[in-house]
């Protein structure tokens, strides 16, 4: 090729002659603001050596964009965006070019500013390729009938998938896809936070939350140790959420709950906080149909705070902190016969009054350092901490009439750990990501049960003794992973990775995990995807131990089954999916997820006799399979979905835990027979839909399940259920206050009377139902700026 110069062009150009083929290539790049940042929705225009415009193209959410089959020669490549300077960059090609262009703002960059660009680059930490993703924004929680007040297990299950139950914290009260051996994963701001098992009340609230990604099914390589699903938190920032609010929510069954929210920025400083105080006469989930149980009290607060401190505008260091306490009396089943008498009692208390209480106690940290120091480069570093503690205190002459034990259980956990990630931009194909996680538990479990000894014959005594059975246990953690999101072509984008985990409690295993996924873009509206994980999901980290069956021998409390396994294996999974996404008319998205999956040393959680407190037990093999339907809507006035699950969980032959089941023949059955696992609804479907309308907010929600097993072996259903909710909301500009929203809520609001368990299947012992209707109201007053997801037209 000879080039000639034959004039020049003012600014920068001279003209190209051609005297050879015509050669083709293609001129791909990126575009940044100042802080390296990619900037995406860029008008990117490609001009000729004489100042002709040729081509344009928009830079991605990456901020890429590429210019195809471009014959060789001289170009300029022109940005522009608004507020932002324009750019230029001249370039002579005779081969691909790869070119980045830098856009300075036409304002000095705000922290806000900053802010947000750095989270945003932290979420990137965490990719979801191939993954089921559904989210939540703090519009949409807004949005349900209950708005922030909303409890996080009745948020979740408004996704495909996610189901509700009546007891424990987070993967008791709510099931993915019919499971439940503990393995709900909770993320703040991208750092895995390990939780406790056996509890009531809930330690998160949506009143701090920015955005919620739950990921189900296909996970990358940094998704570890509980694969069964993943709540994904984002927190409030005060530089995003500055100003804040204050809220009365209240109403029938004696509920009061005052909360607070409060955000801003001080020089280099963000710091946001918020609370709450809840009482209720509803805390446990009723054992009778009435809507007001007797001795149900629950007393609850929670603190939540969010510091962050700008270094430079590439480096962030990050302070979380939270408390959660939470009180609840727990309500007893009325009428139930006196089975051991006691000595010196002769009018025993009502069964439906008993004494009995939990105290939870949960404090949590976490101490993050974020850098973006380049354009390709980005990592975060984080220390955790986590206290708990759970205190159930019997009634010492109640439950030693009607179960013939009277148990105070102290649990208490105290984990610290660190976890980092970083993710390195190779180039425009392929983005490098890699991290570890290593944490230590220790642990603490107090039990000191009233019982009765069996005489010669083997009936009980009148006069209780004390068993004393007490236990200090350690855990460790260990887990590395590397990955590479590589997109070989425009349309096809890969997630290859790795992980290795170690586990240290009670038994000492190792494992090498693969991860592949693929998204392929088969149409501008269509997109498959797929997925292969090995999982190594740990057991909770709270056990009943054989030392504890045989302290409990020839007494009241013996169980049936003495003898067992207590050393309980983390769960090995090979988990495969299918799925597709296609954009829909009328703004309609619709996604079907398939999934199968087969596991070693499936774990479940079962409650412990006539206590509530809930260890793992196993079997041997687990298989499952089913599907999710998606299907939803979202405009300025207008949010619609509705979400379809088929699901299937079953498990063959009890190889841990043994005398959690407290059956010989049902475990003699399971030993030969796959079964459906207690956890498991055949099908499940919620939907939802709210509108603006000449100033108000209308939201209706409901969700549906065909049931929860039941009976010997779980080979029965309970009876299906449905539970509708609906809210009516109206902002309203008032002097010297501002724009105060009040809110109207119904819960249950055709009083459908359904009940979630009747106290049977493999461990499961207490029955329960669902709410009875209720009538709530909100009022919400801003504290300086007002808070966005309060505005309504």
């Amino acid at each position: 090729m000879a080039v000639a110069i034959v004039g020049a062009v003012p600014g920068w150009v001279a003209a190209v002659e051609q005297t050879a083929p015509v050669k083709m290539v293609a001129i791909r790049g990126a575009v940044f603001d100042a802080l390296k940042r990619p900037i995406p929705g860029v008008s990117l225009e490609l001009q000729s050596a004489s100042g002709k415009s040729l081509r344009h193209v928009t830079s991605d959410a990456r901020g890429e964009f590429i210019f195809r089959r471009v014959p060789a020669g001289i170009y300029a490549v022109v940005a522009r965006k608004r507020g932002f300077k324009l750019a230029r960059i001249i370039l002579e090609t005779g081969a691909a070019k790869s070119v980045e262009l830098t856009l300075a703002s036409e304002q000095p960059l705000s922290l806000p500013v900053i802010v947000a660009q750095l989270n945003q680059a932290r979420n990137a930490l965490s990719p979801e390729t191939g993954s089921t993703v559904y989210r939540f924004t703090e519009k949409s929680i807004n949005e349900l009938p209950q708005g922030e007040n909303t409890p996080l297990n009745e948020v979740v299950v408004q996704a495909p998938g996610w189901a509700q139950d009546s007891y424990g914290q987070g993967q008791d009260l709510t099931h993915v896809h019919g499971l439940n051996g503990g393995g709900i994963q909770y993320r703040l701001n991208g750092v895995f936070l390990p939780e406790a098992v056996s509890s009531f009340g809930m330690f998160f609230s949506p009143q701090f939350v920015q955005s919620i990604a739950l990921v189900t099914n296909f996970m990358p390589a940094q998704f570890g140790y509980r694969n069964e699903g993943v709540i994904d938190i984002q927190t409030k920032d005060g530089c995003l959420d500055n100003g804040g609010q204050l809220q009365y929510f209240g109403g029938q069954r004696g509920t009061i709950q005052p909360s607070f929210q409060y955000g801003g920025c001080t020089g280099k400083l963000s710091y946001y906080v918020s609370g709450f105080y809840l009482q209720n006469y509803l805390g446990v989930a009723s054992p009778t149909r009435t809507p007001n149980p007797i001795h149900d009290r629950t007393y609850q607060g929670q603190g939540f705070s969010y510091l962050s401190y700008l270094f430079n505008p590439t480096t962030q260091l990050s302070l979380i902190t939270g408390t959660a306490e939470n009180f609840f009396q727990i309500p007893g089943q009325p009428g139930l016969p006196v089975e051991f008498p006691l000595q010196g009692v002769t009018i025993p208390p009502a069964s439906d009054n008993l004494d009995e209480t939990e105290f939870e106690q949960n404090y949590y940290g976490i101490l993050a350092l974020h850098g973006d120091p380049t354009p390709k480069l980005d990592y975060q570093v984080a220390l955790f901490s986590r206290y708990y503690s759970l205190n159930y205190n019997p009634d010492p002459i109640g439950d030693l009439m009607y179960n013939g034990i009277a148990d105070t259980v102290l649990h208490t956990g105290f984990i610290n750990g660190i976890q980092e990630d970083t993710s390195y931009r190779l180039d425009q194909n392929h983005t490098l990501q890699a991290g570890f996680y290593m944490s230590g538990e220790t642990l603490e479990e107090d039990n000191n049960a009233l019982v009765f000894p069996l005489n010669s014959m083997g009936n009980p005594e009148t006069t209780p003794i004390r068993v004393i059975d007490n236990f200090n246990g350690r855990a460790i953690l260990v887990g590395l992973y590397a990955q590479d999101q590589w997109k070989p072509t425009e349309k096809l984008q890969l997630t290859l990775g790795v992980r290795w985990d170690l586990m240290d409690y009670q038994v000492n295993q190792h494992q090498f995990s693969p991860r592949a996924g693929i998204v392929y873009k088969l149409f501008p509206t269509t997109e498959l995807n797929a997925g292969y994980a090995r999982y190594f999901q740990v057991p909770p980290f709270e056990s009943v131990l054989l030392e504890t069956v045989s302290k409990f021998a020839n007494t009241s409390a013996a169980s049936s089954i003495s003898s067992g396994n207590q050393n309980i294996k983390a769960e090995d999974d090979n988990f495969f999916d299918v799925g597709l996404n296609q954009v829909l008319p009328l703004g309609f998205h619709a996604s079907v997820e398939g999934y199968f999956f087969l596991a070693v040393n499936k774990l479940d959680l079962a409650q412990f006799g006539n206590t509530y407190v809930f260890a793992p037990l196993q079997y041997a093999n687990g298989r499952g399979w089913g599907s999710d339907f998606s299907l939803a809507k979202t405009s300025h006035n207008l949010s619609t979905y509705f979400n379809f699950s088929y699901e299937v969980a079953q498990a063959k032959d009890i190889v841990g835990g043994q005398f959690l089941a407290d059956d010989p023949a049902e475990l003699a059955y399971i030993a030969n027979h796959y079964i459906t696992l207690d956890d498991d609804q055949e099908f499940i479907a919620s939907s939802g839909v709210s509108y603006r309308w000449i100033g108000f907010l209308l939201m209706v929600d409901g969700f549906w399940g065909s049931g929860y097993r039941q009976g010997f072996a779980n080979l029965s259903t309970v009876n299906p259920y449905l539970q509708v909710n609906a809210a009516i909301a109206r902002t309203i500009s008032m002097p010297h206050l501002g724009q105060v929203e009040g809110r109207l809520s119904v819960i249950n609001l055709f009083d459908h009377v359904y009940k979630i368990r009747n106290g049977s299947g493999v461990g499961v012992f207490a029955p329960s139902y669902g709410p009875r209707r209720a009538v709530y109201f909100t009022v919400t007053m801003p504290l300086g700026a007002v808070h966005p997801a309060s505005q309504m037209p």
